[in-house]
């Protein structure tokens, strides 16, 4: 397995146990893989080095945790999808953007200009479908408003689009191109080739051979 992969798959699997105070000096350096992985491995701290204050409800503190560690992971994900070929060489910025209510408590906008496949990337909560305009990844909380997600849905239907959700209920997988599942003391991402193939997306083979990511089987 490359170093890089190597770095990634560690770190997805130790992100949630370990805490690294003094973070900041790794993110000097964005050019090479290990921007990649030391993403990964601050996903229990905070995407951009910045520790998380500790908070007074300890259920708070846990979905805190949970979101920064799923932030991190979708973009290191990201990392490894291919987007058409007009979209990889656009030189607007990368959109990432989360359908309200925002469940990373302003953590997003941490993300804002830094890069994603060579372009800025600028992040969005929309509240409203007219808000809305276009986007290269799109998350949709679990406690969206189900009338706003079928709309956008509906709107980025066949696009470019990575979409991102939640499952809540294992017995009902949500349709999405990759979804985040708790599976025990894990946060496993699914891989739907499907949704993928429909939005025009390739995942990069390595990234589906983690331990950390299964891939939806689904019928002919």
């Amino acid at each position: 397995m490359p170093c890089c992969l190597l770095g990634v798959y560690s770190s997805m699997c130790m992100c949630q146990m370990v805490t690294f105070p003094a973070i900041k000096n790794v993110f000097k350096d964005k050019r090479g893989p290990w921007w990649i992985v030391a993403l990964c491995l601050v996903g229990n701290v905070f995407v951009a080095g910045v520790s998380i204050q500790p908070l007074q409800a300890e259920q708070n503190a846990v979905m805190a945790n949970e979101y920064n560690l799923k932030l991190a992971r979708l973009y290191a994900t990201a990392k490894f999808i291919n987007w058409p070929d007009g979209e990889a060489k656009a030189q607007s910025p990368f959109v990432i953007a989360v359908i309200a209510p925002d469940p990373f408590a302003g953590g997003l906008s941490k993300l804002d200009g830094r890069k994603l496949k060579d372009r800025p990337i600028e992040t969005k909560v929309v509240n409203t479908v007219d808000e809305f305009l276009s986007c290269q990844i799109l998350f949709v909380p679990s406690n969206a408003n189900a009338i706003l997600v079928e709309q956008i849905l509906r709107k980025i239907d066949k696009q470019p689009v990575l979409v991102w959700r939640e499952q809540t209920d294992s017995k009902t997988p949500a349709l999405a191109a990759c979804n985040f599942v708790r599976q025990g003391e894990s946060l496993i991402i699914e891989i739907n080739p499907a949704e993928m193939q429909r939005a025009k997306l390739s995942p990069d083979g390595r990234l589906m051979s983690l331990n950390l990511v299964r891939v939806v089987k689904t019928s002919p």
